[in-house]
């Protein structure tokens, strides 16, 4: 199979969902997330090695199932990669090490809060109810799809499940993380860039307007950078007119924060 440059990333995970022989609602659970942070609507050709490399970064800040959650994309991008849908073997972008604190938080030691901003829990509550409104939906698809009495190839049943299992998966992922959100929306302490700020910095190539959130919430494609990626950490504290060089995979970046504001 080689991508035509028109396969989306959700398109491209729920390929690759059905190309498992046992069916996992683990791994169907962190793509669901992987997809959402990401952007399911993006082109997977499209994906750059360094944002890989981010997502990954923000991931292991997270600390809950930090390591498993990685090692079920990275099963993902090599399919990707061997199915010719990437330019780029990605896998190798995403670099799983069990941080002491991820390692505490996977065996259950240690506090298991995450900070997230007041805009990502309320994105959160209403993403969760819409998707518990949805189950009534997906149960009719599922029920006319079986109508069809040979099920052994009824593709659009075994379609209506997918959905169903990928829909539930990210229910009971956002039920984990609302259970250990704690509220924190600091915006502007002082005028310097903390969570919640909206802050627009400027590189060679021009201005870009970011949010800092946390590492849950954190979607490089929607402009939300974690305070624990390269970027957040490098501007946190910082004020308008600093200047900060972040280091990625991509080589240094030299920034200059042009505005911070809540």
């Amino acid at each position: 199979m080689v991508n035509d440059g028109t396969l989306t990333l959700m398109e491209a995970v729920e390929l690759y969902v059905k190309s498992l022989r046992a069916k996992d609602s683990n791994t169907q659970q962190h793509l669901v997330g992987f997809v959402r942070d990401m952007g399911g609507n993006r082109l997977v050709g499209k994906i750059q090695p360094s944002e890989i490399g981010e997502y990954g970064e923000q991931t292991l800040a997270s600390g809950t199932h930090a390591v498993e959650r990685l090692q079920s994309v990275r099963k993902f991008l090599s399919y990707a990669n061997r199915k010719e849908l990437t330019e780029h073997n990605l896998a190798q972008h995403l670099r799983i090490r069990r941080s002491r604190r991820s390692a505490r938080n996977a065996t259950g030691d240690g506090p298991r809060t995450v900070e997230v901003t007041r805009g990502g829990h309320r994105d959160l509550v209403e993403e969760l109810e819409q998707r518990k409104a949805e189950r009534g939906l997906l149960a009719a698809e599922i029920k006319r799809a079986a109508a069809d009495k040979d099920v052994r190839e009824n593709a659009p049943l075994e379609a209506a499940r997918e959905r169903h299992g990928l829909n539930e998966a990210r229910i009971r992922d956002i039920e984990a993380l609302l259970k250990d959100a704690r509220i924190s929306d600091a915006g502007l302490d002082g005028g310097m860039v903390a969570m919640g700020a909206r802050v627009v910095l400027k590189d060679a190539r021009g201005e870009k307007t970011y949010t800092v959130v946390s590492a849950m919430e954190a979607s490089p494609a929607e402009g939300k950078i974690s305070d624990v990626s390269p970027l957040g950490k490098a501007i946190m504290g910082k004020t308008s007119g600093q200047s900060v060089e972040v280091k990625t995979p991509r080589g240094t970046t030299r920034y200059r924060i042009v505005k911070v504001s809540s």
